[in-house]
This record gives C-alpha cells, structure tokens and sequence, in this order.
C-alpha cells in the first residue's frame, strides 16, 4: 500500500456547498461528480519537492499545487484531511505549471538531497527510472489543471 496522492476537480458551487456543509466531502470523493479524481500514486511527493526544491516548504503558487490549500474537514476524527483551492488559485497554479516543461521540472532533480530530505516514496532516488517516474505524472497533473482552470472549476487535494 503506501500514501497515494490525489486531485479531484470541484464545480464552485459545489466547492461552496462542501464549506457550507450542506455536502459531504467524503459522498464527493466517492462519486463521480466532476469526473475522475487524478491518481498520482506516491510521486505526488516528488513532484512536489521538483517545483518547489523542497520536501514541505514551497511559494505559491508551485506550492499550491499539491500542498497548498485550507482544509475542508480538519477534524481529528478524519482519517483523510481533504484541502481545496478556490478556482482563482486553481488558475495561478495552471498558469505557473504552463511554464514548467519536463526539462525544467528535471533540473530540480537531485536524488541525493532528495534522499536526505526524506522525499517519499523512493528509499534511494539514486535508483534507475525514479525520474522518469515522476515525470510520467507531470503531464498529466498539469492538464489536469489547466481542464479545472478552463473551466472555472476549484481543485481539492488529498493523499490515503
């Protein structure tokens, strides 16, 4: 098993209802409103640390992307902290990621202070293919955006 990243795209005015509580944030999950969520299996930490050059710190909007956000449901009794971007940040965030081509993502590369910074999920980022690995879920990710941008939609992010 392991920590599996996720996006999941979310109309405003659903978005508002979720922070209103007048819906469920876990009956959204599960459905299939919005379409799919984005499955970025574990190299949602990796990529992370690729934009930001660095494990949990970062500045917005690269930080946004897939740590940034308040949360919808922090309550001790969750076992999924669920955060969300309103739609202007979903906005910046496609908008910085169009600048951000697989090369430039590449030069953040560093296996060896990646190891030291305790990036998940590679024991040793030295190991052949763990950037083609990360990069293999760049693309996607960032259509993903640029869909939830076009369409004015707000983005909530979460890791099981």
């Amino acid at each position: 098993m392991g920590m599996i990243g996720y996006l999941k795209r979310i109309p405003v005015e659903l978005l508002n209802a979720l922070l209103e509580g007048t819906a469920s944030v876990e009956d959204f999950l599960h459905s299939d409103e919005a379409g799919e969520a984005l499955d970025l299996d574990k190299a949602w930490h990796g990529i992370h640390y690729l934009l930001c050059g660095d494990a949990w710190e970062g500045e917005g909007p690269l930080f946004d992307v897939l740590m940034g956000g308040q949360p919808i449901n922090d309550s001790e009794d969750e076992e999924v902290v669920v955060r969300y971007l309103q739609p202007e940040q979903v906005q910046a965030v496609a908008q910085a990621l169009k600048e951000i081509g697989d090369q430039e993502l590449a030069e953040g590369f560093s296996p060896d202070e990646m190891n030291e910074a305790g990036v998940y999920p590679a024991p040793d980022w030295n190991d052949g293919g763990e950037l083609d690995y990360l990069l293999g879920y760049y693309g996607p990710l960032k259509t993903y955006y640029a869909e939830a941008a076009d369409k004015g939609e707000g983005m909530l992010i979460y890791v099981m």
